[in-house]
């Protein structure tokens, strides 16, 4: 296996939390849009503006990974700014005071939302593995990763600003792949608390180099 695969298991790690926080980000927008909102709409309007909405925030989702949570929130609820503000034009208009306080609420509750979910992919609160409802041809192998070699999803410390210094509470990507190698090459058909033996003995003399470096 190689440096790539190892990228793209945290790959579909990333996919699982994403269609997750998706689907927690369509029920807050659909919750404030109708708490600030919900006495201008016109039943037969609401779904239609929804769903540009939350279209534009999907959008704006996918253009801005790289920036902070809590920042990278309040600009995908600000998003939808125009959205709105085209809809209220006109009589109505005094809908409009509630913009403000929809924006607050969307990214308030977003960015704990996806704050959460991180924190439970990287801690294991999800399971060893889970993407694996995504799957189906791949799961074994990436299952085989998570479950049997008890690789994690990569990043905790990083969420946790490195509490505990850089790289001392868990084990590189670096690590993680040289044991997939390792595994691999030997190909060895061992009982299963054999292997779980070799793999904790394997373990401990990495940890034993990291800490004579």
């Amino acid at each position: 296996m190689t440096h790539l695969a190892k990228l793209l298991h945290v790959a579909l790690d990333i996919r699982a939390m994403q269609a997750e926080f998706e689907d927690e980000l369509h029920k807050i927008v659909q919750t404030e849009l109708l708490a600030n909102f919900g006495s201008y709409i016109p039943p037969a309007e609401a779904g239609a503006l929804f769903k540009q909405i939350f279209f534009v925030m999907l959008t704006t989702l996918d253009t801005t990974t790289t920036m902070d949570t809590a920042d990278r929130m309040i600009k995908v609820a600000a998003s939808s700014d125009s959205v709105i503000v085209k809809h209220f034009t006109g009589p109505g208009v005094i809908a409009l005071s509630g913009l403000t306080r929809f924006n607050e609420d969307v990214a308030k509750r977003a960015t704990a939302s996806l704050t959460a979910l991180r924190e439970a992919y990287l801690t294991g609160a999800r399971g060893p593995a889970p993407a694996s409802v995504l799957l189906t041809r791949t799961r074994p192998v990436y299952e085989f990763v998570r479950t049997t070699l008890s690789i994690g999803m990569h990043g905790l410390e990083n969420h946790q600003s490195f509490s505990d210094g850089l790289d001392l509470e868990h084990a590189t990507i670096g690590e993680n792949v040289s044991l997939i190698h390792e595994v691999r090459k030997q190909k060895l058909i061992v009982p299963n608390y054999l292997l779980t033996r070799r793999l904790h003995c394997r373990r401990s003399e990495m940890g034993n180099c990291r800490e004579s470096l």
